[in-house]
């Protein structure tokens, strides 16, 4: 995704600037939640506009939960200038739509990741798990796990939950990559996104010839029953393809971090990886938080949230990273600590547009998590804490590179 401008704009508007950067990268930026502990608050968006700044947990449920007066739909003349809010149609991108648009498109792909997809797929990631710790561990430390774990085994991951081809493996993962690489430029990642579309095309073409058991050739019956556009099927596939790279990336990384920074709960984790990956994942998803910038909503109609008299047209910014920060549901919430309890967390949204592989994203990172643990009992940095670079200016939270030694 593309770095976040953070530059206010000029005018007279509220103080409080969105987005800001971190100051500190292990929390979120704390001038985001007001003195007086209220849930949402006015603020200036820093690419034109005004919008409610929502830090509370309860208020974000709440306009989350209701796709009826809190609209996705980026099309709209008064949704908000947000990163990636196309102002045009996008075939496929049902998160940038209301239902029932958004409810037909997104049952296209729901079926491939139900629980039990997701753990029919466990001993194949398991396997591509174990092989790239195999080739990690093969080349001699220190190595970066960002580079040879975090990245490549959602792009995998994908590639065999759409059907790619064995031998386009490379010409698959080579796309991908280039839309993955944090400095890359807009041109390369336009033409990526155009050469991975045009060959999610033809294998559509080609699964409707010759069907298997995947998520491609699922939608490619979808078109010839009549019930989807060639057009909104590869959409669709693109959109689940991206949606969960820099996300699972992200999420294994920083959680890795987390244990290697904090002794005590490492050795937690460590004494039982089979009970305390889990939760050091859950736990991870609620302190860390990688879609750092949240969600945009547009009221369809005035309405009232936590005693906050919201208009018609009214933008809304959902801080997820502040909303799983919250105070009042989450004692000493800026520490980490996986035995808490997690069940609430934002981290994949909620309502109809949770997130459709957040299941599939959590498994991979357990996964690859308790491998690197279990095989590698002397993992640790290699190199201090705080040379570590993070992506404070992307739309996805992560780290550059993560350097272990074992």
């Amino acid at each position: 995704m593309e770095p976040v401008a953070i530059t206010p704009t000029a005018g007279a508007g509220p103080a409080l600037v969105f987005p800001q950067r971190r100051p500190d990268p292990y929390t979120p930026p704390p001038q985001y939640r007001t003195g007086d502990g209220a849930p949402l608050h006015r603020c200036t968006l820093a690419y034109g506009g005004e919008a409610w700044l929502v830090t509370g947990l309860k208020a974000a449920r709440e306009i989350l939960a209701d796709s009826a007066t809190f609209s996705s739909d980026t099309t709209r003349p008064d949704f908000p200038p947000f990163p990636l809010a196309s102002k045009r149609h996008i075939p496929g991108h049902f998160l940038s739509m209301d239902p029932p648009e958004h409810t037909r498109l997104r049952g296209l792909a729901a079926a491939a990741f139900t629980a039990r997809c997701v753990r029919q797929l466990r001993p194949a990631i398991e396997s591509v798990v174990s092989h790239l710790v195999d080739d990690m561990v093969s080349g001699g430390g220190p190595a970066d796990v960002v580079e040879a774990v975090s990245l490549p085994l959602p792009a995998i991951t994908a590639a065999r939950l759409l059907g790619t081809p064995a031998e386009d493996r490379d010409f698959f993962l080579d796309c991908v990559r280039d839309m993955q690489l944090h400095d890359a430029t807009p041109v390369r990642r336009a033409a990526a996104a155009g050469r991975l579309n045009q060959y999610l095309e033809r294998l559509i073409e080609a699964k409707r010839r010759d069907p298997a058991d995947d998520l491609l050739s699922e939608l490619a019956s979808e078109i010839g029953q009549g019930n989807v556009s060639l057009a909104d099927a590869v959409g669709v596939a693109n959109l689940m393809v991206m949606a969960g790279l820099e996300t699972t990336s992200g999420l294994l990384s920083l959680a890795l971090l987390s244990l290697l920074t904090d002794e005590q709960q490492a050795r937690l984790v460590r004494s039982d990886t089979r009970r305390w990956c889990g939760p050091a994942i859950g736990e991870s998803l609620r302190y860390w938080t990688v879609v750092q910038h949240g969600v945009a909503r547009v009221a369809t109609k005035d309405t009232e949230v936590a005693g906050c008299p919201v208009r018609r047209g009214d933008a809304v910014v959902v801080s997820l990273p502040s909303v799983n920060r919250d105070p009042e549901v989450y004692l000493e919430p800026d520490r980490f600590d996986v035995t808490r309890d997690v069940q609430g967390q934002l981290a994949f949204g909620h309502g109809v547009h949770r997130c459709l592989g957040s299941f599939l994203a959590q498994t991979q990172a357990e996964l690859a998590l308790a491998e690197l643990i279990r095989r590698l009992p002397g993992l640790r940095l290699a190199v201090p804490a705080g040379e570590l670079m993070f992506l404070d200016d992307m739309l996805i939270y992560g780290l550059r590179a993560l350097p272990v030694a074992w």
